[in-house]
């Protein structure tokens, strides 16, 4: 239970560290996407093809639908140190714990209105509640009516941030994004959304 609340403390600090580093980096140089587009310091709203578990010891490896045999394996032997990979025109990224991501082209990329760290009610938790302009807003409640039920990974800076399910809550054109963040962190995050 203590690596559990380790883990829990330290993914939110790491992403917070990775976002940190990455600020006033605005080039949109490094890998490409599976479009051939290069990865972007924007944020990215990802459909998620699978997702692989590099820790085990919560006794589950692979998450998400049936992956082929072959990207399994990619994914297991995926060093989420290295730069973002396309395989089978499909992209590899990971989050803070460690989990890889099988993503498939972005779904929105920018498109940030607003980003502003509001507390959980009651607690010493924070979130972020990420607005999107009206384009990328209607594209949220498109997929809402068309994919729910499917996950779709926040992607800023190569990483992985978060994953949510769609859902009916997306057509109103915004997310919350959660993990145990408290005010700093929230923040750190909140200002690195609007600046993409």
């Amino acid at each position: 239970m203590v690596a559990v609340h380790l883990l829990r403390t330290l993914a939110p600090l790491a992403v917070v560290a990775s976002l940190v580093t990455a600020c006033g980096n605005d080039s949109s140089s490094g890998p490409a996407d599976a479009n051939g587009d290069a990865v972007s310091s924007t944020v990215q709203l990802r459909e998620v093809a699978a997702r692989f578990a590099q820790d085990t010891s919560q006794g589950q490896e692979q998450l998400g639908p049936q992956t082929p045999k072959d990207l399994v394996n990619t994914m297991k032997a995926y060093d989420c140190s290295s730069q973002p990979t396309v395989v089978q025109g499909k992209l590899l990224e990971c989050d803070a714990t460690r989990n890889v991501y099988l993503l498939e082209a972005p779904l929105i990329t920018g498109g940030v209105a607003s980003a502003k760290p509001l507390p959980v009610g009651g607690t010493h938790e924070w979130y972020v509640k990420v607005l999107f302009d009206p384009k990328a807003a209607t594209t949220l409640s498109a997929a809402a009516d068309n994919m729910p039920g499917s996950e779709l990974a926040v992607v800023v800076n190569g990483k992985v941030l978060t994953a949510l399910v769609v859902n009916s809550g997306l057509k109103d054109g915004h997310i919350g994004i959660t993990g145990d963040l408290d005010q700093k962190q929230a923040t750190a995050i909140a200002d690195e959304l609007s600046r993409s």
